[in-house]
């Protein structure tokens, strides 16, 4: 499945501009139920317990039709992942040096990042 680039931000919206967290995500069609689901975490497939999994948000991914699956990532695999995200999207966009507030996928990332560091 090839992913695009449309998921839900932790605010609810819908954001349809380059995702900096797609390219690090699994390959939908190389994971299992439980991690598409959200169950197990995507990266390292550790089963998830509701204080502990960090939510990815909602994504969309095509094989011939657009199918929605639910990332989630354990706290260890979020830091590991993300941050190097963080770190190079922030270095790249020019929002997110003019005011890091303006950004959507700046902001999305330092939540996800806030929540793996609790």
């Amino acid at each position: 499945m090839a992913e695009t680039t449309d998921h839900i931000t932790p605010g609810g919206g819908t954001a349809l501009a380059a995702d900096p967290l797609a390219a690090l995500l699994p390959d939908p069609q190389r994971l299992t139920e439980p991690q598409i689901r959200g169950r197990d975490c995507a990266w390292c497939a550790v089963t998830l317990g509701a204080g502990s999994a960090i939510d990815l948000g909602e994504r969309s991914a095509s094989h011939g039709a657009v199918a929605r699956w639910f990332p989630r990532s354990c706290q260890s695999c979020a830091r590991q992942h993300v941050y190097p995200a963080q770190l190079d999207h922030t270095q790249n966009c020019e929002q997110c040096t003019d005011d890091p507030t303006v950004c959507a996928h700046g902001t999305w990332l330092r939540l996800v990042l806030r929540q793996a560091r609790r």
